[in-house]
């Protein structure tokens, strides 16, 4: 089975557009994939309100109408959201509960200040100080829940490149432990991302060591996906996912269906 479990379509402010759910689900199929998830940005901010969607209701309501089940002999489709910061404000916690899904995915974007880590000033920023918060505002999230997929947890490692700074959570392991402890205790499934391949490190997420760390720890659920915004994207990255996973030892995938964990063979 082949799965890209973490893609974007029109509805997110950042994605190609325009860039239906239906154009997603074609080049998928072309693509040679067997399961999606279809899981668009909505993220939550402390100030109030919600950014990165263009419209959450029709969005939420479109993908879940667009779903397809496994065993039609096509692709299966999966009806999903990207939350970021569940534990902003509970706003977040109401929007999930009243909107069905098959999966929703955690992600951690924004700081306390609402400004997303993409758009920190690094080269005058203390770093050492902002990964520590980093961490901090990961184990709320995990701690609030909500979700059922914790994504890219090496997202700041993406950006914080800067002269001759190259980021790396070696120096902080025992952080990155105390965010896998707390995955596997309330069991959310650990995300392998590709989005790195399109970057300065050339390769999917998160480091290698910190898989081996997670399978060591007990961990068992992961998810794969690509992080496609665009339509060419779609696929990107899965196949070196599979391949991570299966040297750390991890042999299924876990796929979300109506907010219930499925393991699926990787191969």
């Amino acid at each position: 089975m082949r799965v890209d479990l973490h893609m974007h379509t029109e509805y997110s402010a950042d994605a190609q557009y325009p860039q239906s759910i239906d154009d997603k689900i074609h080049a998928c199929e072309q693509a040679g994939l067997d399961i999606i998830g279809i899981t668009d940005h909505l993220d939550f901010l402390r100030s109030g309100g919600t950014r990165d969607n263009r419209d959450p209701e029709a969005c939420a309501r479109e993908v879940w109408e667009k779903r397809r089940p496994a065993g039609n002999g096509g692709i299966e489709v999966l009806a999903g959201m990207e939350i970021g910061q569940l534990h902003a404000t509970p706003d977040a916690d109401d929007f999930v509960r009243t909107h069905p899904f098959d999966m929703v995915i955690g992600s951690l974007h924004a700081m306390p200040n609402d400004l997303d880590i993409y758009f920190h000033d690094f080269p005058n920023m203390d770093c050492d100080k902002f990964l520590h918060e980093y961490f901090d505002q990961l184990l709320l999230l995990e701690e609030h829940g909500g979700f059922d997929v914790l994504a890219h947890i090496d997202y700041p490692l993406r950006v914080m490149k800067h002269g001759d700074y190259i980021p790396s959570f070696d120096n902080y392991m025992d952080r990155v432990q105390q965010v896998l402890r707390s995955c596997i205790d309330h069991g959310y499934a650990l995300e392998l991302n590709a989005a790195g391949i399109a970057g300065w490190q050339k390769k999917v997420g998160p480091p290698q060591d910190i898989l081996y760390e997670y399978k060591r720890m007990g961990g068992e659920r992961i998810s794969i996906g690509s992080d496609s915004h665009t339509l060419d994207t779609v696929a990107r990255g899965v196949d070196d996912c599979v391949k991570n996973a299966l040297d750390a030892g991890f042999t299924h995938v876990t796929v979300f269906r109506e907010r219930k964990p499925v393991q699926i063979a990787l191969k």
